[in-house]
């Protein structure tokens, strides 16, 4: 990484400044940032066409500006299609086979992916059969074989096979595993990377650093994507109800799509894969600079962006991160509209273009549709549609709150009910309607009621409602306990919580009742004084009287 200058660089003789053809430029949607984007772009268009010839960069800085919304036909765009094209053409890739190869490799396939993936198909291929066939046996790529796997080049790997997995070629399940495999096993102890692992090669002389961290977490979020699909439509364990109710629905939605091998097992599951990367934001987290002191400072910024973006981050250190983080990046702005890094001004400008127009996320929505979470029920404040009167949930609370139903009973059906009626209602004020109804079932004596109760009213997303969520944390069952949290991570915007498991049980299927209790309990402490602490943090003052009261209930040790 060192060295990625002449990583990206090369310059098209036949590339003159003439000026763009006519585009409407992407928009921010914040107007300080456009106009940093427009300055950066400008420069960048000019830099291009006298660059210095070296190779690889006129591809990335092109593909910079594709993505703020310079047309194919631009000179700087046209350049680097032709040049990306060029080394792809046959059915042997024709890259660098020097330092830089899966760096220039990686971009060429993300370019070519973005343009046109029908067209470019055989040209992709032909780069992801490079890349696989340089991976090394420990899932790593490297500058050099006699040189050990690093972070930074292992993830333009990542990136080039998704890169051509989005274009349907054929890519190895196996290679993208034993990725995954390689950060799973190498991060530090502070839930960090370093930029070679094992070795005290590179910036931070082994320890961890800014940009390696959110390298990895990035990668290994792409390949959870491609794996096990997006955030929260991963597979559940059959054998672990880890959101209870949900379980069955979420299986029948993963089957309709998400993964790209849906029938290949990875040794790493959905849940390993997110915390090892929730640990590397977290490293991020408790060492918060929105402006970067990184050696090749602009390179963090295009490396956070993916993390959030594919991990559906809203903040990070209680902040949002977009506006933080870009508000940091503009300090480092120069007045030519330039951004200088560690490998030149063409590098760290095309970087900072990828970080503004949120390069991941054009293609998150390109791929998995526009206004859409990844959750597997969609996003419920996404575009409205026209009101069903009556809703199936107004029938079916009726009917449920007149059920008498055995407590030793598990009426699985009903809840399975509450979650496709809830699902079924598309404007959440009619969900926000049937909020008191739906808390009733809150007292219901089955859990698997309260626990579909839990997730409906978790989807209102009412700020009004953590009190109850919280008090949800206390019941005697554990998967309420879980829909509870889960529930709270919505309402908060908090995708990730506090890094709380969502499976306290695990590993614990043969220890002895008392074990079990008393991890529960803890678990349970723990998650509501964190839960409880930031509500008080948060909440309304007109709000201050009920989780007074839910702290002085019994201790949870006793139920």
């Amino acid at each position: 990484m060192q060295r990625f200058t002449v990583l990206l660089l090369a310059v098209f003789a036949s590339c003159q400044a003439d000026a763009p053809a006519t585009a409407a430029a992407k928009t921010t949607g914040i107007p300080r940032f456009d106009a940093a984007a427009q300055r950066a772009a400008a420069y960048l268009r000019g830099a291009v066409a006298t660059a210095d010839g070296s190779f690889g960069v006129s591809v990335f800085a092109g593909y910079a500006l594709f993505k703020t919304g310079d047309p194919i036909e631009s000179p700087a765009v046209a350049a680097a299609i032709r040049e990306a094209a060029a080394r792809s053409s046959g059915t042997q890739y024709q890259g660098d086979r020097g330092y830089h190869h899966i760096y220039i490799a990686g971009v060429d396939a993300m370019l070519l992916s973005d343009i046109d993936p029908e067209r470019y198909k055989g040209n992709l291929q032909s780069i992801a059969n490079y890349i696989q066939s340089v991976q090394r046996a420990d899932g790593s790529w490297s500058d050099s074989p006699t040189f050990p796997g690093d972070v930074s080049m292992s993830q333009y790997g990542v990136l080039g096979l998704w890169a051509a997995q989005r274009a349907g070629c054929t890519v190895s399940p196996q290679k993208v595993d034993l990725a995954a495999d390689f950060l799973m096993k190498n991060n530090n102890p502070d839930g960090g990377w370093a930029y070679r692992p094992g070795t005290t090669q590179g910036p931070g002389n082994g320890q961890s650093t800014h940009n390696m961290t959110m390298a990895a977490s990035g990668s290994l979020l792409v390949a959870r994507l491609m794996l096990h699909g997006p955030k929260n439509s991963a597979d559940k364990p059959k054998s672990a109800a880890v959101f209870g109710v949900l379980e069955k629905i979420e299986q029948q939605e993963e089957a309709a799509g998400g993964k790209a091998w849906p029938n290949y097992s990875a040794q790493h599951s959905a849940a390993d894969l997110d915390g090892s990367s929730n640990r590397g934001l977290g490293w991020n987290e408790t060492r918060f600079d929105p402006v970067s002191k990184a050696e090749h400072n602009m390179y963090f910024y295009y490396c956070i962006e993916r993390a959030a973006s594919i991990g559906d981050l809203k903040e990070i250190a209680g902040r949002e991160w977009y506006t933080t983080y870009g508000d940091g990046m503009l300090t480092l702005q120069n007045e030519d509209g330039s951004f200088n890094t560690h490998t030149g001004k063409v590098v760290g400008t095309s970087f900072a273009l990828l970080y503004l127009m949120k390069s991941t996320q054009q293609i998150l929505d390109k791929q998995f549709g526009l206004g859409k979470q990844y959750a597997d029920r969609g996003n419920p404040f996404g575009d409205k549609e026209t009101k069903k009167e009556p809703t199936e949930l107004d029938t079916l609370i009726a009917d449920i709150s007149n059920l008498k139903i055995d407590v030793d009973e598990t009426p699985i059906d009903v809840a399975d009910e509450i979650v496709r009626s809830v699902t079924s209602i598309k404007d959440p004020e009619e969900l926000v309607g049937q909020m008191d109804k739906l808390k009733s079932l809150m007292e219901h004596p089955n859990a698997d009621v309260r626990k579909a109760a839990c997730w409906a009213l978790g989807r209102t997303g009412d700020f009004k409602l953590i009190p109850l969520m919280l008090d949800g944390i206390r019941d005697p069952d554990l998967d309420v306990n879980v829909e509870a949290v889960a529930a709270l991570r919505f309402i908060s915007r908090k995708p990730h919580g506090f890094g709380e498991s969502l499976n306290p049980m695990e590993g614990l299927d043969k220890a002895p009742s008392e074990e079990r209790l008393r991890v529960a309990n803890d678990w349970r402490q723990k998650i509501l004084k964190q839960w409880s602490a930031w509500y008080f943090a948060a909440r309304p003052y007109e709000e201050t009287n009920r989780l007074d009261e839910l702290q002085v209930k019994v201790p949870l040790g006793t139920r």
